[in-house]
C-alpha cells in the first residue's frame, strides 16, 4: 500500500515540474541587450504639500531620460548597468494652499528649486519566472525585482529675488543653512518591473524604481535657518529666508501681507549676531525650523524601457 502511494506521489510531482526543469542553463545560454528608457520623475523631500514621506506634487512631475547595457547570467538573475539624465523641482508657493492651516509654514516659507540629476547605477534583477533555454524560448511576459548601487551627481538651483535679477543661481555653493554638503552622492536603487516580449529579439517593459539616499539637500533644505552673519554674502542671505519675497519663483504675486494678518504672524526685524537688522515673519528667524533634517530625502524613476537582445549565436565548425 504505501509503495502504491509513494509511486502515485512520484507520478503527480512530475506532472506538475517544469519540463524545463532539468535543462541545464549552460553559458552559450547567456546573452547581453542594450536599450533605452523614457521615464518620468518624482520627488519627495521638504518641499512637498506635506511632511508625510510619501507626499509629492504631481504637478511637478518631470522627464528622465536613460540608456542601459543588461547581461543575463542564469535563468532568473540578470545584472544592469545604466546612466540615467533627469530633472526634479519643488515649489512651496504653487504646492500649498495659504488657507489651509497645515500649510502655512510652507507657504510663508516660500523655498523653491530645481535639480537636474546625473545618474549611473548598477543593480541585480530578479525574474519571478526563470527561463532555462535560449533567449528565443524566453517568456512572453515576466515580471521582476531589482535593487543595487548608485552614485549621482546633483546641482540644486533656484530662481533668484527681484533685487538681484531674477537669474537662476547653485544653491550649494551658498551654504543657506550655513551647512555644506556634495553634490556627488550615493543612493540605492530597488523597484519592480515587468518585462514583454514583442519580438524574438525586442523586449519593452514598465519599471518603478524608487531611489533611497544619503543626503537631506537634494532641495537644499534640510535643518534651520542660518544666522545671516554666518553666511558668504547677501545673496546667501536672500536666498535662504524667503519669507517675505513679494513673488514667488515663477513670478506669481504673493498676497503675503493677508496670510501673515489672518494667520497671526508678524513680519518682524531681528538682529544677528555681527549687529546687523534684518527682517523675517515672525518664527523664521535664525536657528527656527527650516527643514526636516530626519528624513532624507528621495526620488522615483517611473517609465518605460525598450531592450534588443546581442547574440550571435553558435557558429558551426567549418569542413574542408
Amino acid at each position: 500500500m504505501r509503495k502504491n502511494v509513494l509511486l502515485l506521489s512520484l507520478i503527480l510531482a512530475g506532472c506538475f515540474v517544469s519540463p524545463s526543469f532539468g535543462q541545464r542553463f549552460t553559458k552559450s545560454k547567456r546573452y547581453s541587450s542594450i536599450g533605452g528608457s523614457l521615464n518620468a520623475m518624482n520627488y519627495f523631500g521638504d518641499i512637498t504639500p506635506s511632511e508625510s514621506f510619501t507626499s509629492a506634487d504631481l504637478k511637478f512631475t518631470r522627464w528622465n531620460l536613460g540608456g542601459h547595457l543588461m547581461r543575463r547570467y542564469s535563468p532568473r538573475f540578470s545584472a544592469r548597468a545604466a546612466f540615467n539624465y533627469g530633472r526634479v523641482q519643488g515649489d512651496d508657493f504653487a504646492s500649498q494652499d495659504p488657507g489651509d492651516k497645515n500649510a502655512r509654514f510652507r507657504y510663508l516659507r516660500n523655498a523653491s528649486f530645481r535639480n537636474d540629476i546625473f545618474e549611473l547605477s548598477a543593480v541585480g534583477m530578479w525574474d519571478i519566472l526563470e527561463n532555462r533555454n535560449t533567449f528565443l524560448r524566453r517568456p512572453d511576459f515576466v515580471p521582476y525585482v531589482f535593487a543595487g548601487l548608485a552614485g549621482f551627481y546633483h546641482n540644486p538651483r533656484a530662481r533668484t529675488p527681484d533685487d538681484f535679477g531674477r537669474k537662476m543661481v547653485s544653491l550649494q555653493p551658498l551654504q543657506t543653512e550655513g551647512r555644506s554638503y556634495s553634490r556627488l552622492q550615493v543612493a540605492i536603487p530597488a523597484g519592480i518591473g515587468f518585462r514583454y516580449k514583442i519580438d524574438p529579439r525586442w523586449d519593452v517593459a514598465f519599471e518603478v524604481g524608487y531611489r533611497y539616499l544619503f543626503t537631506d539637500y537634494l532641495d537644499d533644505v534640510s535643518t534651520q535657518y542660518a544666522d545671516p552673519a554666518s553666511l558668504k554674502n547677501e545673496l546667501a542671505v536672500a536666498m535662504a529666508n524667503r519669507t517675505l519675497n513679494p513673488k514667488a519663483a515663477n513670478g506669481d504675486d504673493r498676497d503675503f501681507q493677508r496670510v501673515l494678518t489672518d494667520l497671526g504672524y508678524r513680519a518682524l526685524p531681528y538682529i544677528d549676531s555681527e549687529g546687523n537688522t534684518y527682517f523675517s515673519a515672525q518664527g523664521y528667524e535664525a536657528g527656527q525650523k527650516r527643514g526636516s533634517p530626519n528624513e532624507k530625502d528621495w526620488y522615483v524613476v517611473t517609465g518605460f524601457h525598450l531592450s534588443y537582445i546581442l547574440y550571435k549565436g553558435v557558429r558551426c565548425p567549418k569542413f574542408r
